[in-house]
């Protein structure tokens, strides 16, 4: 058997307390221009599928109106 010496862990290197807050608000930062442009995209997909939805339910409103009539005939 060999011997081999023991590895000790490295303790790794502490930010300062202004490099922590930088830090801080560089990621703030980040997370609103994301958010914002997740906000967009949203809003463009309601703007696309305004149209559709409006037509279904102007479809299923006059189906519905049709069926009643139906059943008062009956």
């Amino acid at each position: 058997m060999t011997d081999t010496p023991e590895q000790k862990e490295e303790t790794p290197k502490l930010i300062t307390r202004e490099e922590y807050i930088q830090d801080i608000k560089t990621r703030v930062n980040l997370f609103k221009k994301e958010f914002n442009a997740f906000l967009e995209d949203v809003k463009k997909l309601i703007d696309f599928l305004k149209p559709y939805v409006v037509k279904t339910v102007d479809t299923v409103k006059e189906l519905f109106t049709k069926v009643k009539a139906r059943f008062k005939k009956g």
